[in-house]
């Protein structure tokens, strides 16, 4: 059994004790990959599914563990679920990975039930440069007044900008802000994971996190 993100289970343990999911409760894991934790979540006593817009590794999960509920889906269009179904929602170093990590987690917030818990686990820049921030959050502004056009989408969900996650890591405070703010869930808990984080040879400080937040019960 093999895991990419940083931490393996250890890191999903911890934020499995924060997000304190009942026996039974309804997982979705978007970013399964080849389903090592939803096979461990199922094990655990509750009900998890997965979703990976990476056919090779959803084929490796099904052969790795006969009857999965694992299939072929795209974090940023959760079309195939009604609203409130999930009583969790797990995104496991694959948020960073989404061209537009705003979307996914406004489907996310639909897609859980009222009082529902979100898990992300991922990287972030744990001392970030003022300038660098200012200047994200600029261009951020800017293309979200571009009106789209037609044909926009021809070669697949377009990349665009956010204040909150640059070059595959996150800004601490804008995430939570926008959390918060824009989806209106509470953060209860974001901390570092503790564990070593290679930094591709570039002069960033990274760490990564847990956060774990809710939906509104009203």
């Amino acid at each position: 059994m093999t895991t990419e993100r940083p931490g393996a289970f250890a890191t999903t343990d911890r934020a499995l004790e924060i997000a304190n999911y009942k026996m039974g409760s309804r997982i979705l894991d978007i970013g399964c990959g080849e389903g090592d934790t939803v096979d461990y979540l199922n094990r655990m006593g509750l009900k998890a599914e997965g979703i990976d817009i990476n056919l090779a590794k959803i084929d490796t999960a099904k052969k790795t563990f006969p009857g999965i509920a694992v299939k072929f889906g795209d974090g940023t269009f959760l079309d195939d679920y009604m609203s409130y179904t999930f009583d969790g929602i797990m995104m496991e170093c694959s948020l960073s990975a989404m061209p537009q990590p705003d979307e996914a987690m406004h489907e996310a917030y639909c897609v859980l039930k009222k009082g529902g818990r979100l898990i992300i686990t991922d990287y972030y820049e744990k001392d970030p440069d003022p300038q660098q921030l200012k200047a994200v959050a600029i261009e951020a502004a800017r293309q979200a007044r571009m009106p789209h056009n037609e044909g926009d989408c021809d070669g697949g969900t377009p990349s665009h900008f956010t204040d909150f996650c640059f070059e595959g890591a996150f800004y601490k405070e804008p995430l939570i802000r926008m959390i918060e703010e824009e989806l209106g869930m509470r953060v209860l808990s974001f901390e570092d994971a503790g564990v070593d984080v290679d930094s591709d040879g570039k002069k960033r400080d990274l760490g990564y996190f847990i956060l774990v937040a809710q939906k509104p019960v009203m």
